[in-house]
């Protein structure tokens, strides 16, 4: 049968194709060629296409001031050290074992394991959070509450796991320096990313100095104006000097000359390549007790390397 056509056509219009059932309909010779049409451009378009990114734009700032001020400070509770129970004993029970320390008795306890590893391994793959050294928490105890940072951590070489947290108190009126994480936004928007520079973030974290009673949250650096120069641009402590609490309880560790790059936009191709010194070392197999080896003692083939 003849597939139905909504109007006749001539001869010369129409051909017939074959179907797999065998059965020939009638379609109408198509071009590939793209036509463009010309839209009329009405004045009341022209304009609300115009205007209309204003409006919005204020709209996201209106909706961005009245959110609440960001805050770092994480909420956790705990439970006193039972007596007489070791580290192990507490990592086997499921728990982690903590120290709080500085400006007052040592006291012992014991967090949720869950919970302090989701904080402090808050990437899926990532390794520990520059965030979980550089934040308050105020640490629930039965009937008392301890604000404090945490100073020291150890975790596995590998797996996203704590083994034990070491805490400082941090006492409103004396000071406590920590490092606090530097993030970046505007990427996208950037000149020197488009103009082919490679965005580096020379310091990920800035140490800084608090006496106030809050820590204040990670930086968040515009790079939206940061342009490709020569030798390379960038965004020095100096430049992100505004960015401290206004109430002037927090400021850049002392040891800083407020010249130091934060942010960099230079062109990898004008760099060359040198080697490493005979004597450099890799700090990922640095720890406290020496360097990470990646054969064992006594087994083939030996180990000469050890110190």
């Amino acid at each position: 049968m003849l597939g139905l056509i909504s109007k006749p056509a001539s001869a010369s219009t129409l051909r017939a194709l074959p179907t797999l059932t065998g059965v020939w309909t009638a379609c109408r010779p198509s071009s590939s060629k793209r036509r463009s049409i010309r839209r009329v451009d009405y004045p009341w378009k022209v304009e609300m296409l115009r205007d209309s990114w204003e409006f919005m734009k204020q709209d996201m700032v209106n909706y961005f001031r009245t959110q609440p001020q960001r805050d770092s400070t994480v909420q956790v509770k705990g439970l006193p050290w039972p007596r007489f129970a070791s580290k192990d004993e507490i990592l086997e029970g499921g728990a982690l074992p903590g120290l709080i320390a500085r400006d007052g008795p040592e006291r012992r306890i014991m967090l949720n394991k869950a919970e302090m590893e989701a904080v402090a391994f808050d990437e899926p793959q990532g390794h520990l959070s520059h965030l979980f050294k550089g934040r308050l928490f105020k640490i629930h105890v039965e009937d008392w509450i301890e604000e404090c940072v945490v100073v020291d951590c150890s975790t596995h070489p590998v797996e996203q796991e704590l083994y034990f947290v070491r805490f400082a108190r941090h006492v409103p009126g004396k000071m406590s320096t920590l490092p606090i994480p530097v993030s970046l936004s505007g990427l996208w928007g950037c000149p020197g990313y488009h103009g082919g520079g490679h965005v580096d973030l020379s310091m990920p974290t800035i140490m800084c100095e608090c006496v106030g009673e809050r820590i204040p949250p990670p930086f968040i650096i515009d790079v939206s104006k940061l342009k490709l120069e020569e030798p390379y641009g960038k965004i020095t402590l100096r430049d992100i000097k505004r960015m401290l609490p206004k109430d002037g309880t927090t400021r850049f560790s002392r040891s800083y000359s407020l010249d130091e790059e934060v942010v960099t936009c230079f062109n990898p191709k004008s760099i060359g390549e040198s080697p490493l010194p005979a004597d450099w070392q890799d700090p990922n197999f640095t720890h406290r007790g020496g360097r990470y080896h990646l054969t064992y003692t006594g087994f083939w083939p030996r180990q000469t390397t050890r110190e």
